[in-house]
């Protein structure tokens, strides 16, 4: 694959409060981006985060060190206007920065904002505005009366490919849940969000080649697996045995932690996506801190975190040690080279 990627979260806002990211250092993000780039063996970095601060700084140190950068901001529950303005500032940082170094930069103007974005479902987070989408019983009149969400959400990402080309010259994509049926004609890249699971597994390979038609390259923007027994059956819902009610919070279940279920996973949907000619792939994530371990099973967050790296409950949350996804993800992109 062209595109052997990890994504880089520089901190978001945590439905409950709190931020997955309390603090970054600049020191932090160098040390692990020249992680990324020599041990995990990654030429692209897919940055999502919210503060410009903090996306300009990831970018910058990314690209130094040889990284191509995808800049992917994400601005959780904004209404259009707002989420189009931040937009547009980080198309004008992404220029500045593209002019200073040989790297790449492409712009994913969106993730999955069907459920991320305040106004195209009722809702008032992304986790209601899931549930709404995901139960057909509850699709009403009113959800419909100016225009189906997907109808709205195209509208959207048209005029906004249109408004950040007025201020960066490179590449453009959008971060597409596969619910999500995009008009593509406004990007280079097709960005998808793919991960397999128990219900589309028997025909996960026809919902890659459907996105071919396009006749554009596709870049699988996420993918990942929790890490416990049965994680690789939930895929992008295996976060969800979190309890986030309790405090701390806890797991909701009795789950075995798996680091090889994870790994295994990982190297599999990668060899699927270079088997069916995608340009590239973000495996989903590098660090979660806001999921640490914990010897006290119930309080192992890291099981239910999908970082290729471990961190630990109260410990310094710029330390961390690999897991073993890290090491078979760095072999399979070395030996990709």
């Amino acid at each position: 694959m062209e595109v052997r990627g990890i994504t880089y979260d520089v901190g978001m806002p945590v439905i409950k409060g709190g931020m997955t990211r309390e603090s970054l250092s600049t020191d932090t993000v160098d040390r692990e981006m020249q992680t990324i780039a020599n041990e995990l063996n990654c030429n692209a970095v897919r940055i999502t985060g919210q503060d410009l601060g903090r996306l300009r700084m990831a970018a910058d140190i990314a690209a130094r060190y040889g990284l191509d950068v995808w800049l992917s901001p994400s601005f959780h529950d904004a209404s259009e206007e707002a989420t189009l303005n931040q937009i547009i500032e980080t198309a004008r940082m992404c220029e500045e920065l593209r002019g200073r170094y040989t790297s790449r930069f492409v712009l994913v103007i969106g993730c999955e904002l069907s459920i991320f974005m305040a106004g195209f479902i009722p809702g008032s987070n992304g986790l209601e505005r899931l549930a709404l989408l995901s139960d057909p019983s509850r699709w009403t009149e009113e959800l419909f009366a100016v225009g189906s969400p997907v109808e709205r959400l195209n509208s959207f990402l048209t005029r906004t490919a249109q408004e950040v080309k007025k201020w960066f010259s490179g590449p453009l994509t959008y971060a597409a849940g596969l619910w999500e049926d995009i008009d593509w004609s406004a990007f280079d890249f097709v960005g998808i969000d793919a991960c397999r699971d128990a219900e589309n597994s028997s025909h996960f390979r026809d919902l890659i080649r459907k996105y071919k038609k396009y006749g554009k390259p596709i870049v699988v923007t996420e993918f990942g697996c929790c890490t416990y027994v049965g994680a690789d059956a939930q895929g992008s819902m295996g976060w969800l045995v979190i309890d986030r009610e309790s405090q701390p919070w806890r797991l909701n279940k009795p789950v075995i932690r798996d680091e090889d279920i994870q790994a295994q996973y990982l190297t599999d949907m990668l060899a699927l996506f270079e088997d069916e000619g995608v340009e590239g792939a973000f495996v989903f994530t590098f660090v979660s801190p806001s999921y640490p371990s914990s010897v006290i099973p119930e309080q192992d967050l890291d099981t239910a975190s999908y970082s290729l790296v471990r961190t630990w409950l109260d410990s310094d949350t710029s330390c961390w040690e690999p897991k073993k996804a890290f090491y078979e993800v760095a072999r399979y992109y070395g030996e990709d080279r």
